[in-house]
């Protein structure tokens, strides 16, 4: 596997940006006794990257570098380039520990760590091969698919069900009533990738399998990137795979809050399990979780903590640790080699690369959708007795807003929670090798009812070295040991819904969302369990993942850690797990759809994504959504029959 960024691509750095950018460059990843050192070649690839993340990123590379090159002076005297190997780390070490100059130099960072690492050069250095999926596999199913571009226009479709969009809602929805004998039409924004698209590269990933190409993020008093897919099978194609029940606390919850049984953990259980024998769902064997589960196992003993296998749908898995950037050997049964598959074999459609802009009313009631396709912008409208929404949590609230419908109760796009994470990775004795590993194979749910789940987080070599936010020596040293690490991420379950989803600018949504004190704590004492378990499983050093944090590597600064107060921008949060805004419930006034998925305010319009799950899940929801979309099937079939 060559890098995803062509070694022809024409610079734009003049003369003194290249030399500023190489030394730069050179200097936050060093060469090690086995790490291979950035140069000409990682400075070309991040240009480009940063030229296709947005439209001025190849001028913000450039001021990056500029700037920086010329902070040097402040410090020094010297333009960075002219400094020697030793000043230059320790200008680094001094940048990391400021308050101002560690985000430049962090953003600098984040890009040439991009493009070195996804490269075949440095998975060599491991003795790996960035392995390509594929091929893909000749089936039949494949001619029910269309390009939107490619279908004419000219006429509307007509069927019994249009579903928009093909992630764990829409696929299951659309399967169900295809097996009944309905007329199905999906329509999904993305595009289907095959086997061989998923090539285990970060880069491309991003750029074609992510909403955004990953750039989503909520907005308030700190960044959280929301990360969704926008492909065939949705999210569910670039996951790791994990599929938790709704815990049954969870699940009385929402029952005493809607003042309904209908979603009990004794009448969702029949959902449950005809998906969980459907996608094989089940813990991974030992072999396969690797280490980590041993270290688990070892620390919690110590510890008197509880810790399990975690269940997933990848039978046949072979871990090869990209999961989250599309399955190379199919091994995973997402929605796009399950449930999709098995609807069009039943007659079904799915149009690719078209993007639903309205739904269609008459006479108070939904009758089809208008979309919009990706390349020739030409507009194909479908006709059913009934839509089913299922773009997911954060797409969905956006386009009724857009369209100005179903807010009567005012609560279309509020009610968001993230399920904020953040992870802590060790340096063991221990011969690991995470990257050979399945990422999410073993859990701790010793804290689970306090809101605080413990789950692997493994990962491959080319995401590697963003678990590590430092430069210089002490990133090509821990680099140089990567089969020794292992991380484990923690999952905080809100204390409050306070997020909201609206249309941005130029039609982007617009996530605003503000961490609790609550929340805060609880991430931080997360974070410190996995210290402790990892600690008593016999780690040297611990590094948690957050800005400015300190490498631990004695019991004192382990109780230094414990006692520090983390703010918002202290932890590098991610987010997976976008739920609920498009609120289910009896009252009109308060929710947005009924407990039918029937939207309260246009009959005909059904919601069954993440958007009407009351969030959070407290796990990982994919398997929830599921089991949700498999109940709101019998119930729509009941409609149309």
């Amino acid at each position: 596997m060559t890098n995803l960024y062509s070694d022809s691509h024409k610079m734009l750095l003049d003369t003194g940006q290249y030399r500023a950018a190489v030394a730069l460059a050179r200097a936050i990843i060093p060469q090690g006794r086995r790490l291979p050192g950035a140069g000409p070649r990682t400075v070309q690839a991040a240009e480009q990257l940063a030229e296709e993340m947005s439209a001025g990123g190849g001028l913000f590379f450039r001021h990056l570098v500029t700037g920086l090159d010329w902070l040097a002076v402040l410090h020094t005297g010297s333009r960075f380039h002219k400094l020697g190997p030793g000043e230059r780390e320790s200008l680094l070490r001094s940048w990391e520990r400021s308050k101002v100059l560690y985000w430049p130099l962090f953003a600098l960072s984040g890009l040439l760590k991009s493009a070195h690492f996804d490269h075949q050069e440095v998975y060599h250095a491991y003795g790996m091969e960035h392995r390509r999926g594929g091929p893909a596999e000749k089936v039949r199913w494949v001619s029910q698919v269309h390009r939107g571009d490619d279908w004419d226009p000219g006429e509307p479709i007509e069927c019994d069900v249009v579903v928009v969009g093909t992630g764990p809602g829409g696929a299951i929805v659309g399967k169900e009533l295809a097996d009944q004998g309905h007329a199905v039409v999906f329509l999904e924004e993305g595009r289907l990738y095959r086997r061989d698209a998923f090539t285990g590269s970060v880069l491309t990933a991003h750029s074609k399998f992510y909403r955004g190409q990953g750039k989503v993020a909520s907005w308030g008093n700190t960044m959280v990137p929301v990360l969704m897919g926008r492909l065939v099978g949705g999210s569910t194609a670039i996951n790791t795979g994990t599929c938790f029940r709704t815990p049954s606390w969870v699940l009385d919850r929402w029952c005493e809050e809607m003042g309904s049984d209908e979603l009990s953990p004794e009448r969702m259980a029949p959902h449950f399990e005809r998906v969980e024998r459907a996608l094989e769902i089940g813990p991974s064997d030992a072999e396969l979780i690797g280490p980590i589960g041993d270290i688990v196992a070892r620390g919690c003993e110590r510890l008197g903590w509880s810790h399990f296998k975690i269940p997933r749908n990848a039978p046949d898995c072979d871990a090869q640790a990209c999961c989250d950037f599309g399955c190379p050997s199919a091994a995973r049964l997402s929605m796009d080699l399950t449930y999709i598959p098995k609807a069009l074999e039943r007659g079904a459609v799915l149009l690719t690369e078209t993007r639903a802009t309205e739904i269609l009313v008459e006479n108070g009631r939904a009758v089809g959708v208008k979309a919009v396709t990706a390349r020739c912008q030409r507009t194909i409208s479908v006709r059913a007795q009934a839509v089913v929404l299922a773009c997911g949590a954060v797409p969905t609230p956006v386009l009724l807003q857009q369209q100005g419908i179903c807010n009567r109760s005012g609560q279309v796009g509020r009610n968001l929670s993230l399920h904020p994470g953040a992870a802590v990775t060790g340096l063991f004795d221990d011969l690991i090798e995470c990257y050979k590993r399945v990422p999410q194979g073993v859990g701790v749910d010793q804290f689970h009812r306090q809101g605080v789940l413990l789950l692997g987080a493994q990962g491959p070599v080319n995401f590697a070295a963003h678990l590590f936010p430092f430069s210089g020596q002490r990133l090509a040293e821990v680099m140089d040991d990567l089969d020794r690490v292992t991380t484990m991420g923690v999952l905080v379950a809100d204390s409050t819904q306070n997020g909201r989803v609206r249309p941005g600018l130029g039609g982007d949504p617009l996530i605003t969302y503000w961490l609790q004190r609550e929340d805060l704590d609880r991430m931080h004492q997360g974070m410190v369990h996995i210290m402790e378990l990892f600690w008593a499983a016999g780690a040297r050093k611990l590094f948690p993942l957050g800005h400015r944090m300190p490498v631990i590597e004695t019991e004192a600064q382990l109780d230094a850690f414990k006692s520090l107060r983390v703010g918002p921008t202290d932890i590098l949060w991610t987010s997976f797990h976008p739920l609920g805004t498009v609120r289910m419930g009896k009252d009109p006034s308060t929710s947005v759809v009924g407990l039918d998925h029937q939207a309260h305010d246009l009959p005909g319009l059904f919601v069954v994504d993440g958007s009407t799950v009351f969030g959070p899940t407290a796990v990982n929801p994919q398997l929830t959504i599921m089991a949700m979309a498999d109940r709101a099937a019998g119930l729509i079939a009941e409609r149309l029959d």
